[in-house]
Formats: C-alpha cells, sequence, structure tokens
C-alpha cells in the first residue's frame, strides 16, 4: 500500500473519529431535549401495535447462534489449514 493511501485512510478515520463523537453529541442532545410527554400517544399506539401483531418466537435463538459459530469456527480452520500450507 502507498505512503499516500496510508495517509488517506489515517485521515478519514480520524475524520471520522471525530463526526462520530460530534453526531452522539447531537443524539444525545435531541434525546435530552425530546418532548416524550407531546408524544405519548404516537408512542402508546405504536407500542400496542407491535404487541398485537408481534410474531412468537419458537426457539430462543440459541440452536441458530451455535449453527453461525460452527460455520464461522469451519470457515476459520480452513483459512489457517490454506495459509499455513
Amino acid at each position: 500500500m502507498k505512503e499516500s493511501d496510508k495517509k488517506q485512510i489515517r485521515l478519514w478515520i480520524e475524520t471520522w473519529k471525530k463526526a462520530g463523537a460530534a453526531l452522539e453529541e447531537i443524539r444525545r442532545r435531541e434525546l435530552e431535549s425530546s418532548d416524550y410527554g407531546k408524544n405519548q400517544d404516537i408512542i402508546d399506539n405504536m407500542l400496542q401495535f407491535a404487541c398485537e401483531n408481534r410474531k412468537p418466537r419458537l426457539t430462543s435463538g440459541l440452536v441458530e447462534q451455535q449453527r453461525w459459530f460452527m460455520k464461522m469456527r469451519e470457515k476459520l480452520r480452513k483459512e489457517a489449514d490454506e495459509s499455513s500450507s
């Protein structure tokens, strides 16, 4: 990788670190200044809709999570085997 590319990437990372902090501050201020009482009816309606239209879970998701872990383990094992060859 060229040194100019590395500098560009570092600049990009630093810019996003600053932007991320600034955006988080904006988000925090917006949440603090929100008038939840004014929007309580809307919030209640959204929660009511979610409760009435929820889909019951048939599993906890642990089986699916373990399946993903096994796939990742196999992928990492194959990559390790290929890099050591």
